[in-house]
């Protein structure tokens, strides 16, 4: 047998700091990474970037005789966009797995709000006076408080751009609100844009039913699976697309 291929998992969210005390975030825990780490490790070496460290040390107690795991952490989409090209540099991985939801915005500014009306629009238009409320710890005083966030860049666009990877790249995907027929073709829209090869696509309504489910999605077609098959089913087909 020839070496394990190696693969580049991330795991968990980001964290994006309003002040010195608190921060903005998400709901995911990072289990869909965590398990996917787990059933890699019957077939690759893997490489684990993740916000939860207590995730790699059962990871490392677990793991047994499988593949090698190596684990590196982060909290910060900054963080996680200084990691990945590091990593790749170091290794030669044949497959990245990018199930961390990171966030679209970090904040930029915290703003006490002293008046604000509609003006015009449908939907309305506002008009806000604000008073600069951005302090180390930012005070309870005032009735409403509003937050400025700026838009992160997209790391996933990133891997077949800036970083030029060209091993098999999966991406991840959550919509709200929207049925799966119409996510389908989003998440297929979606992996084009990327560039990546494979999507995992589902709806908050998914992942809240009575039987969590994902898509796979890939150039050939869509595949539904049970949210307790997924890590089996991407192994399955990282090994059919690796060999």
């Amino acid at each position: 047998m020839g070496p394990c291929p190696e693969v580049l998992i991330t795991a968990g969210s980001t964290r994006e700091m309003i002040d010195e005390v608190r921060y903005w975030s998400n709901i995911f825990t990072g289990r869909t990474g965590l398990d996917l780490a787990l059933r890699m490790l019957d077939i690759a070496d893997v490489t684990l970037l993740t916000s939860q460290p207590e995730q790699a040390r059962y990871l490392q107690a677990v793991r047994g005789t499988r593949g090698s795991l190596t684990t590196d952490y982060f909290q910060t989409h900054a963080d996680l966009e200084r990691l990945l090209p590091q990593w790749l540099e170091r290794r030669a991985f044949q497959g990245v797995f990018m199930t961390a939801a990171v966030s679209d915005y970090q904040p930029a500014g915290a703003f006490e709000i002293l008046r604000r009306r509609v003006i015009a629009g449908n939907p309305p238009q506002y008009e806000w006076l604000l008073q600069d409320a951005q302090k180390p710890k930012i005070s309870s005083a005032a009735e409403e408080i509003a937050f400025c966030g700026r838009r992160t860049s997209k790391l996933i666009d990133q891997f077949r751009t800036a970083w030029q990877y060209r091993g098999l790249l999966c991406k991840f995907k959550l919509e709200v609100g929207i049925p799966e027929p119409a996510l389908m073709q989003v998440a297929q829209a979606s992996r084009r844009r990327s560039g990546a090869d494979v999507i995992v696509a589902n709806t908050l309504e998914m992942v809240r039913g009575a039987e969590p489910a994902a898509w796979i999605i890939d150039e050939a077609g869509a595949t539904r699976v049970d949210r307790r098959d997924l890590p089996a089913a991407l192994c399955d087909y990282a090994l059919a697309r690796l060999r």
